[in-house]
């Protein structure tokens, strides 16, 4: 882990100098009861580490440790990252939505185009049905002024017929 004094932002600095500054800890000596443990206290610390944080920080610094930071700033980015993809998700769901929508839509409108065919196909073939009848030929004879013969004649083919 690799730590580095930095000082603290103009704004920090500010904050920490304003009006409702922190209370100061009364030395061990000036507490009630505590003189013996004051004295265990000081001779069992090792010499600079809470005096030389005091010192640091009422000079405007403090300890930065890069390895907190720099996990900090990927999580920032795992999680940016994540947003992103998700956002993009929804947009590519709702992209797929309208597309689906689109398609039905037009199949919808081919499929009413193809019923309406039908429904005519079904009205030409009745009408070719009634046309082609033989008393519908009869008729239609008639009005053209044909009449009926009364020996008819049947011709036979003397070799097939190639299509």
């Amino acid at each position: 882990m690799t730590a580095t004094v930095a000082s603290r932002p103009r704004s920090e600095k500010k904050a920490a100098s304003g009006a409702a500054a922190p209370a100061k800890r009364a030395s061990p000596a000036k507490r009630p009861g505590s003189a013996k443990k004051a004295a265990t206290r000081n001779t069992a610390k090792p010499q600079g580490s809470r005096s030389a944080r005091r010192s640091i920080s009422s000079a405007g610094l403090f300890v930065v440790d890069f390895a907190a930071l720099r996990s900090r700033t990927r999580r920032r980015r795992m999680v940016i990252v994540s947003l992103i993809l998700l956002v993009g998700a929804f947009f590519g769901v709702a992209l797929v939505q309208a597309q689906l929508v689109q398609t039905q839509s037009d199949l919808d409108r081919l499929q009413q185009e193809i019923s309406v065919l039908e429904n005519d196909i079904a009205l030409l073939d009745r009408s070719v049905v009634v046309a082609s009848s033989p008393e519908e030929i009869v008729r239609r004879a008639k009005a053209l002024g044909m009449v009926r013969s009364v020996r008819p004649v049947y011709l036979v083919a003397t070799r097939p017929l190639s299509p």
